[in-house]
């Protein structure tokens, strides 16, 4: 490792070809037990509207990835940073995220934002030395789909767009993650356009009762291993587990057939998904770093 800081060429920050898939792909294999989620997402990566998919090279060969994405418009998402392993610790993720970030701003970005474990005590002194801040933390929740058990969910209708609303706007478990929710594993704030358009899918679920809306969950397009997705999820006690036992139900006709749910650190809401057969999906807390452009 040292040897590489006293030889390393000047690294060079350029857009991503389509010929650095096969550069790419082999130092990024080995990212977690399973591998790594970029070969499910290079090719749209390559073509995306509105980002910057861009490689470091040493010497001509590719070394280093980074994404950045208009989630919505003004919010910047970066994703994908991967380093190869014969040259971490030289300075390529700190050099990569912050041209990103100067990117970003040229892309519109009034916020830019990025996620990492807590347990990648690497990847936090890195954002935080570059002048981001932690403004949220998710847990992740999963269970296996269970057939003909609970009560049906309800299944939202735009008309249902303005309690819903009222809804979300008393909602703790919103208020706890700074307004965001994930959409594919970018995180953005839930407004009401963000709200119409999940309902305009079907993908809001609900219960109701005569004191009105008992709780919420609000679906997402996973990747293909990820079954039925929950990026949001809140409601008054026995209210929230009777909804995710209901999403067990739905989640038989999911493949697979499970349920994964990205939830508030509130003691109560994972509680209640607990209570539901659920169990903990990562041992660590996902963290949400934000600065400007």
């Amino acid at each position: 490792m040292k040897a590489h800081k006293k030889k390393l060429a000047r690294p060079y920050i350029r857009a991503a070809r389509a010929s650095d898939r096969e550069a790419v792909y082999r130092f990024s294999q080995h990212t977690w037990e399973w591998g790594d989620y970029i070969p499910l997402v290079w090719e749209r990566w390559l073509t995306e509207v509105d980002d910057r998919l861009l490689v470091t090279t040493i010497s001509g060969r590719p070394v280093a990835l980074g994404h950045a994405v208009m989630a919505a418009p003004g919010e910047a998402w970066l994703e994908g940073m991967r380093v190869d392993p014969a040259y971490r610790q030289t300075g390529l993720a700190t050099g990569m995220t912050r041209r990103l970030v100067k990117e970003t701003g040229q892309l519109g970005a009034d916020v830019v934002r990025l996620a990492t474990l807590a347990s990648n005590t690497a990847m936090c002194r890195l954002a935080a030395g570059l002048g981001f801040r932690n403004i949220a933390s998710f847990v992740f929740y999963q269970a296996d789909a269970v057939a003909g058990k609970g009560k049906a969910a309800i299944k939202a209708s735009p008309k249902d767009l303005p309690r819903l609303l009222a809804f979300l706007k008393g909602s703790e478990g919103l208020s706890a993650t700074a307004g965001l929710y994930s959409t594919a594993w970018r995180f953005q704030l839930l407004g009401a356009d963000q709200l119409r358009q999940r309902l305009e899918q079907g993908m809001v679920r609900m219960t109701a009762d005569e004191g009105g809306i008992g709780a919420v969950a609000i679906l997402e397009p996973g990747y293909p291993h990820e079954g039925l997705v929950v990026s949001y999820a809140d409601g008054r006690p026995g209210a929230l587990t009777t909804l995710a036992v209901a999403l067990r139900t739905e989640a038989t006709a999911s493949e697979p057939a499970r349920v994964s749910a990205r939830l508030s650190e509130l003691t109560r809401i994972q509680q209640a998904f607990v209570e539901a057969g659920y169990g903990p999906q990562m041992e660590s807390p996902l963290y949400i770093f934000e600065r400007a452009p």
